[in-house]
Formats: C-alpha cells, sequence, structure tokens
C-alpha cells in the first residue's frame, strides 16, 4: 500500500503494510491471523477516515484471497460511503478492489473496465511493486478475454518489475506462470515448458504450496494441449494434492481424460467422479456439464451426440465462447466422421462463429 497513506500511529502502520505484504505475496494464513488482530483495533483505526479506508480496502483484497466474495463486497460497499475523504491513491485502491472482485467471479470484461478506472490513478502511486501487480491484473484479465497481445504486454512489464525485487520472487514466479500461458496460447511450447519451470523454481514448496500446485497444473496442462497425458498425469497429479487452489476442478478434469486416454478406467473414474460431484457441490453448471460430456465420451457413449448438443447449447447461453469453440469443433469432426454432414457443418459454423 503506498505509504503516503499511513499518517498515524506508527505501531499501527507497521501493522498495516505488514498485513498488506502478507496479501501480496498470497500469504493465506498470515493474512488471516494479522486481519482478525488489526479487526480488534478498530477503534484505534476508526480515528482518522484515511487509515480506517485503508483497513477497508485491504479488507476487500484479503477477503479476494481467501474466497469469500461477499464479505470483500461488503467492505467496498462501507469504503464508498467515505469518498468525500479520497485521495487519487485511494481511488486507485478502490477501482483495482472492485476489478479484483469481478475476476474471481469470472465477469472479466466488467473487470477491466474497473481496472482502466484504477490505472487513471496508477501515477499516484510511488510502489513500483504495485505497479507491476497492477500490470500482472491487466495482464491475467486479458488473457481470460483471449487477447493474447495486450496480456504478453502486460506481462512483460510486470516480469520486468519484479525482477529487480528479490523479496517479491513470489510475484515474479506468479508472472512467470502467465507468461507460460501465453507462450501456450502462441503455440511456443518449448518456451512455455521453460517459462513454467522457471516458474516452479522461484516458489517455495512449503509456504507456496497454492502458486505451487497451479504451476504444476498448468505444466500438466501443457502436456495435454501437446496430446502427452503420459507426460501431464505425473504434474497433475502432484497439483492435486493441494485442493484449494483455483483450477482444481480443470486438474480433475484434464487428469480424468488423461487417465482414459491412457487406458486407466479406474483412476479416471476417480477423477471423474470427483470432480463431477465437486462442481454439483459448487453449483459450477460449466464443469458440471464438462464432466457430463467427458463421461459419454469415453463411457456412455450411447449418450454421447444427446448430452454433447445440449452442453454445447448451455455453454452457448452462458457465453462461454471458449467451450462452444472447443466442443463445437469436436463434435463437428465426430459428425463429419460419422457421415452426419448436414449436422458437421452446423457445428463447424458455430465453432468459427464463438
Amino acid at each position: 500500500m503506498d505509504r503516503s497513506l499511513f499518517v498515524l500511529d506508527r505501531d499501527l502502520t507497521a501493522s498495516m503494510e505488514d498485513w498488506y505484504r502478507s496479501i501480496r505475496l498470497g500469504k493465506r494464513q498470515e493474512a488471516s491471523d494479522m486481519y482478525h488482530e488489526l479487526t480488534g483495533r478498530i477503534e484505534e483505526l476508526k480515528q482518522e477516515d484515511t487509515l480506517y479506508i485503508v483497513y477497508l480496502l485491504l479488507s476487500c483484497r484479503f477477503h479476494v484471497l481467501v474466497s469469500d466474495l461477499e464479505k470483500s463486497k461488503a467492505y467496498h460497499s462501507e469504503a464508498s460511503g467515505y469518498m468525500h475523504a479520497f485521495v487519487p491513491a485511494l481511488y486507485y485502491y478502490h477501482h483495482l478492489a472492485e476489478g479484483m472482485q469481478l475476476s474471481a467471479e469470472k465477469e472479466y470484461i466488467c473487470a477491466l473496465a474497473a481496472f482502466e478506472k484504477a490505472e487513471e490513478y496508477l501515477s499516484s502511486i510511488d510502489d513500483e511493486v504495485e505497479h507491476g501487480d497492477f500490470h500482472f491484473r491487466k495482464a491475467m484479465t486479458y488473457h481470460h478475454l483471449d487477447i493474447t497481445s495486450l496480456a504478453v504486454f502486460h506481462t512483460e512489464y510486470a516480469v520486468k518489475i519484479f525482477e529487480k525485487y528479490p523479496a517479491y520472487r513470489y510475484l515474479l514466479a506468479r508472472s512467470e506462470l502467465m507468461r507460460g500461458l501465453n507462450f501456450i496460447e502462441q503455440k511456443e511450447f518449448t518456451q512455455a515448458e521453460h517459462t513454467l519451470n522457471d516458474a516452479l523454481s522461484h516458489t517455495d514448496f512449503e509456504h507456496e504450496g497454492h502458486l505451487a500446485a497451479l504451476i504444476q497444473h498448468n505444466i500438466g496442462y501443457l502436456y495435454t494441449v501437446q496430446q502427452m497425458p503420459l507426460v501431464a498425469i505425473p504434474y497433475l497429479t502432484a497439483a492435486r494434492k493441494y485442493r484449494t487452489y483455483n483450477a482444481y476442478l480443470q486438474t480433475l478434469f484434464l487428469l480424468a481424460d488423461s487417465y482414459w486416454k491412457t487406458g486407466q478406467q479406474d483412476l479416471a473414474m476417480d477423477a471423474y467422479q470427483e470432480g463431477f460431484q465437486l462442481s454439483i457441490d459448487e453449483k459450477d453448471d460449466i464443469f458440471k456439464w464438462e464432466f457430463a460430456m467427458l463421461h459419454k465420451k469415453y463411457v456412455d457413449r450411447a449418450n454421447f451426440e444427446t448430452v454433447w448438443i445440449e452442453g454445447i447449447e448451455l455453454f452457448r447461453k452462458k457465453g462461454d465462447h471458449y467451450n462452444v469453440r472447443t466442443y463445437a469443433n469436436e463434435l463437428a469432426a465426430y459428425f463429419t466422421e460419422t457421415g452426419q454432414d448436414d449436422l458437421a457443418i452446423y457445428y463447424y459454423k458455430l465453432s468459427l462463429q464463438s
């Protein structure tokens, strides 16, 4: 957090700075302990508007980190009530927190709009690491919107900053991960492999298990993209051991697919059943249908066509262009192979329109 915002009690502001650092470095337990400590000092924080606003905005970011978006929004709403006391740096953090919340909800177009509002105030922030973190978040948003050229631009900006700060190795590893994903999108697979392994080497496995699992997941993803399921399985299996990272459902999906492709039926069913049930428990309709479609592809072929057609229609209604494109293209190839030319043409066109 920009130091100019800390104006009172040195002990209290030092605690706030330590809390922000733990949030920025993804240290969930440490950040949680500090959150509870500072919450117990609310009356001290409320003695000065700026300090209390900083507390509210950091609380927004903390609750995004621990995936409690309702509390994050509540703190954001409370902070909005103090806009009369905002200085430019506070406007920056306010819009940034909104963008982070929207990203967590996969509302990437709205998140980008919030980040662009934050960028109007970025020049008021003296902390260069914060600039790197901001560009990383824009890179991640562009990646999710399939705008690879801008994802690359912002990723490289972030990497150049984090390379200068050894204390922020975690942020460098996270940005190297994004760089690797950009290489995968560009089909530069050798460079992707090298970059993702670099990211893994910058990660502290003991204290940064969440990030390590995410990198291992994406190395596995890299090999599945190249149709190398046997090579992918050890990385996906390693990632699976750490359940709380945000790609866990996708890990189970890729693992089930890889096991089926390599004839390991029992292991495939184990990963599939866990993933399908978890998608139901988490009310994730997209993954629920993806797991159902995967099962029809390898096990229940009698219902393959019906379920895939229904799944693609669901993705279309939800505006999930990536899945429409991916599954429509595969279904079109299936209809071509089975001589159903009219359906093949329809789904090829649908894949091109998405």
